[in-house]
Formats: C-alpha cells, structure tokens, sequence
C-alpha cells in the first residue's frame, strides 16, 4: 500500500494495525495536509457485519467534534478499499507513556483523566458511549493535548446494536463488570474504565493484571483492587477515594457523569496544590556532579559562540549569492516555495499570525470575556478562574473567585453588577468590581452556559438540558422559562427586546417574537451542534456549529444558507463589532473575519492550536479572543 493513492490520499507509512485494520499515514494531495487513514482489512471486506461497523465508526466518530477527540475528516471508498480518514496526531499514546515512565506523577495522571474525561462527556451529551477506553486508544500530542482514538465500537444510546445480545465489547484488563457479564454497556462503563486507566497511569500497571482472562474477569466481578497508596504512599487519600469511586462495582455507586468526575479531580488538585515534581535543589548535588555541570555549560557557551561565528559568515555568503541566484531572491522577497517540497506544504507550517498574545498569568481554560469600558475587562475559566484587566487587556491579574467551580459566562448587566454562571445553576454577582461575590439564586442545577442582558432590565440565560431561566430586575432573580426541547442549549442573543434566538445541540433553533414569554423550535436543518448565534440585524442572524459548519438567515430563521468557511474545525463563537465587520473563533486556533456582514469569511491563524471561546470587544475595532490553556488574544490595530 506505501505509495499507492486512494482517491486524493497518498500512503506515506503504516501507523499501526489493530483488529479491523491497518492505520496509515497518509497525504491529502487537496489539502496539503498530512492524516492518518484507517484502511479496513482485506479479511473484513467481505464480511457485511464489519462493513457495517467501520461505516458506523466514520459516522459515529464524525459528529463528534472536541479538542481531546480525533476528528474525521472523510470516508473513502475507492474499488472496494474502504477507508476513514482522521487527524494525524504527532504524539505518544498514553500506553506508550505508561511504559516508558513507569508510572506517572498524580498531577499528570490527574490532569490526562481530566482531560479523557472532557472528550467521553461530550461524546456522552452527543448520545456515543465510546465502550473501550483504555491507554492505546489515548495519545497524547506534543503540546499535550490528550485525544481519544478509535470509536468503532462506540454505540449511540439510542441506536440497535450491530453486536449480538450476550456479545462481550471493550478490552478485558479496562472492562466494566456489567461489559463482562455481557449487559448494556452505559455512560457508567466507559467512567470505569477510565477509573482503571487512572489507577494504571498511578501505580503502573491495571488493579486486575492477572495471568488469566478468567481470573482478571472475575476479578473485575468480585475482587477490590488495591488501594493506590498502597503502592504509592505519596498518594493523598482524595485520589484512592476517586479511583475508588470511578471503579465500584456497582454502576450507582460510580460518578453519575464526566462532569462529576472532573469536579472532583479539580476539588484535589487545587486541595493539595499538586504539582510536576521539581529537581533537587543544586545544594544538595555532590561536588563531582556539580562539576560536571558547571563543564556542560561552558561547553554549551562556547559552542553557542562558534554557531554564531558560523551564523553571520553564512549570512554574509547567502546575501552575495542571493544577488545572483533568481530562485532565493525571490524567497527573500517574500514568495513562498509552492511545490511540493516546499515548506509551505508541511501541514506543521503556520503562516505569521496577525495576533498578538497578551498574558494572563494562567494556564487554566478561559470560558468566557467581556469588557465593561475600554479599561475594565474580566475573563473566566475553569476551577474558579477569573483574571481582570484595568487597562483595555494590555495586562492582566487573578482575582479571588467566589468558588472553585468551572465559570462558563461572565456579563456585565448594563446597570451596576457583573455576573458569572458555573455549572450545577450557579450564578454569582459583584457590585464592586470584583472585590467581593454574592451567590444569586437560579432554581435551576444544570450548568448555565450563557447570560445575556437586554438593557431595560430584562435578561436570559441557557443552559443544558434544555434549561432557560429569565429576569426582569437585572439579574437579582430569576426563574424557570419553559422552552420547547431537552437538548442542551449553548447561547442566546436578542436583537431587541422581543426577539431572540437560542441554540444547542443536535441543530437546535428556537426563537421568540414576544420578549422571551414563549419560544418555538425552527426546523432543523443540521444535526451539527451549534455554539453561538448571534443577530446581525433584525432579520439577520448567523449561528456557527461544529465541522466548520456557518448558516446565515435573512428572513429571520425560516430560510437558512450554508457559507463557505473553509474549515472543518468546530466553530465556537462569532463577534461583530459593527454591521459590516465580525469574527469567528475556531477550536484549533483559527479566526475568521468578514468585512460584508457574514456573506463571505476568510481564515488565518492565530498561532496557536487550542481552543479559542470567546471574543469581546474592548474598543471600536479592537478585540480580545480568551481560550484554553489562558490564551489571550488582540487583533493589531
């Protein structure tokens, strides 16, 4: 197979071979992109069961789009060699990691079972039990963003399985006990067998590492494992509780979702401030190992300066010559080598961002942002983050939080508070700028995962499960709208103050015409998520989705037309800053603007690869994006 195409496919290397096939590494002659294309094995191409699981695997596996899950990116079926085609990650599995290392510190450990646990969540809410969680269907990239492989025995909740009833799914050593007594599997199963991942990055190898498959599945029936530290005795007693948790045998008794798991896992590390080991402190080296460093590092100087006498003699060859060869002018003049060894062709490549990064002394995920005036500006993120900014984002400060829980939101509500909502219907308001929080009362416990204020008093804010809570005296209370769906609902926007949209999963539209009294749910047209809507003028609204996927209406919401966006990654807020001039944030670094109202985009990168949520705008054109990892943003005016 190495060098032969499939359709716009060239096979580059083998990856790996699993059960249904063989991973290659491949190029997207169209895209310029390296992928890695999964080629069904020639033994399973003529068995209909196994087709029809691979296809399942590239639908399943396609509607999920999340920074800690491989994306697809196609299906190729070309003279009976069928294929999928995802991301090609640079990077480590976890199982590779584990065995390398021995085992790994808790607040790494912790942070990858965070991270595992944010990807099966989201599958979860999608309705996609991944069924076989375990360290090879975990790699890590090199920026050490955890993203999870192979759904191809992932099920939908509500889909009539392929596999027979009685059929045992997943890998023994990772299986729940409900998978070996060939039950349903549940969001509860893939929880146990992260817990059995987390135990084995801990301690180095699984609770059940028996000799036999019979003794490690009744072990996983009958037997408590050994507490983590037993083995490790540095170990707080908090993560033997939640390991503990997420592997009790009765499915109950377990987390009663991702969501709780990741809470809890928050509540320890910031309990015991875990951290990456450091080195012992040079006083404590032996003099002979003190020499040898202080050798290594005048060797290091001094080869420095030779690389840079070297350095500018080649400088001042490459100009002399430069002036007499066609080809390097004009590269110095800025053309770009476009054939295919080029280094524009190498899918590391990123062109010089027009963004500058502003710090925010965190490395934490930021949610959301707003600014109040050209000088104040908030920013909030997960375990209770919120950073301030006084003067228009140039610089940035932690400030105490009211909780340690995830923020999702931050509004200001155009009268004299801010407020923040977090998971479990919390919301909290300050009235001094931050110096001190007051909780305010939702009579909602699902996560709430955007506010809007309207200005006469009046305000919204949506949540999942379909939740919808309203005020009318600018935020000091609230209560419970009824809304037409069940799916989670990710923002609102209101043009004014009698019409406004709301979205969610699944292509969830609903709109109101009477101020938010009463709401019905538009056609759907997509089954893509939708992140963000907003209006662009009375009958104008754009909302965003994942799969890169934009939809613009001009007749308020009962006509839609797809736009070009030229990306396929998950699209996940859009901010104008007025009529004619907006921007969009993507989930793997890109911006796109438009300078026509949204008819047209064009992308370019903000150099960097993690998620960007959400944008605000601080002063006329100037804007400033927040996202994972602490990641602040400005355009360059």
């Amino acid at each position: 197979m190495i060098g032969s195409v499939i359709e716009n496919y060239k096979i580059i290397s083998m990856l790996g071979e699993g059960g249904m096939g063989v991973v290659y590494k491949a190029l997207d002659m169209k895209l310029e992109r390296f992928v890695a294309l999964k080629i069904l094995g020639s033994q399973a191409v003529n068995n209909p069961q196994f087709i029809e699981r691979f296809k399942r695997e590239a639908r399943n596996q396609a509607k999920l789009n999340h920074p800690n899950i491989v994306p697809v990116y196609g299906f190729t079926d070309q003279n009976g060699i069928l294929g999928i085609a995802m991301e090609f990650v640079e990077g480590e599995t976890l199982e590779r990691l584990v065995i390398r290392k021995k085992r790994l510190e808790p607040f790494d450990a912790l942070s990858i079972a965070k991270q595992i646990c944010a990807g099966v969540g989201y599958a979860h809410s999608r309705g996609f039990i991944h069924r076989d969680i375990k360290p090879s269907n975990i790699i890590i990239n090199r920026e050490g963003v955890v993203k999870i492989m192979d759904f191809g025995i992932s099920k939908s909740i509500a889909e009539k399985g392929i596999t027979k009833t009685g059929t045992k799914i997943g890998t023994i050593l990772y299986m729940s006990p409900e998978q070996i007594k060939a039950e349903e599997p549940t969001r509860q199963s893939d929880i146990y067998s992260i817990g059995i991942t987390l135990y084995e990055m801990l301690v180095g190898k699984t609770p059940f590492d028996f000799g036999t498959e019979y003794e490690i599945m009744e072990a996983h029936l009958k037997k408590v494992p050994q507490r983590v530290s037993a083995s490790i005795t540095t170990i707080p007693p908090e993560v033997d509780r939640i390991v503990s948790k997420s592997i009790d045998k009765n499915q109950i008794k377990r987390y009663r979702d991702c969501d709780e798991f990741i809470s809890e896992i928050d509540e320890v590390t910031s309990k015991y401030n875990l951290a990456r080991s450091q080195p012992a402190q040079q006083s404590a080296k032996p003099a002979k190992e003190k020499n040898e460093s202080a050798h290594k590092i005048r060797v290091f100087f001094v080869t420095i300066l030779i690389l840079g006498l070297f350095g500018g003699l080649g400088y001042v060859l490459f100009s002399a010559i430069s002036d007499f060869w066609p080809s390097i002018t004009k590269q110095r003049a800025g053309e770009v080598d476009t054939t295919d060894s080029g280094y524009s062709n190498n899918p590391s490549f990123k062109p010089r961002s027009s963004w500058i990064s502003l710090s925010s002394g965190i490395t934490s995920n930021l949610n959301s942002i707003t600014f109040i005036n050209y000088g104040l500006g908030y920013a909030v993120g997960d375990a209770g983050i919120i950073v301030k900014s006084t003067d228009g984002g140039s610089v940035w400060e932690k400030i105490s939080p009211p909780d340690s829980v995830n923020f999702y939101d931050i509004r200001y509500n155009g009268v004299s508070s801010i407020f923040v909502s977090a998971e479990g219907g919390k919301m909290y308001k300050s009235a001094d700028d931050g110096v001190t929080w007051l909780p305010v009362p939702t009579g909602v416990e699902e996560t709430i995962f955007r506010i809007f204020f309207l200005g006469n008093g009046e305000g919204y804010a949506v949540g999942s499960k379909g939740v919808m809570v309203r005020t009318s005296d600018n935020g000091l209370s609230w209560t419970k709208v009824v809304t037409p769906t069940q799916s989670l609902l990710y923002s609102i926007h209101f043009h004014d103050a009698r019409n406004g949209m709301a979205v969610g999963w699944n292509g969830t539209i609903i709109k109101t015409t009477d101020g938010g009294y009463t709401w019905r749910q538009l056609s759907a047209f997509t089954d893509k998520y939708f992140r963000d809507v907003l209006f662009t003028g009375s009958d104008k609204v754009i909302v965003v989705a994942a799969g890169g996927e934009i939809y613009r209406t001009t007749d308020g919401g009962e006509n839609w037309l797809s736009v070009e966006s030229k990306t396929n990654s998950g699209l996940v807020s859009v901010l104008f800053v007025d009529d004619e001039n907006g921007f969009i944030t993507g989930n793997k670094g890109e911006i796109l603007e438009t300078q026509d109202g949204g008819v047209t985009w064009s992308t370019s990168s903000s150099g960097n690869y993690y998620s960007l949520n959400r944008a605000a705008v601080v002063e006329g054109n100037k804007i400033v994006i927040a996202g994972f990892n602490g990641i602040l943003l400005t355009n360059k005016n």
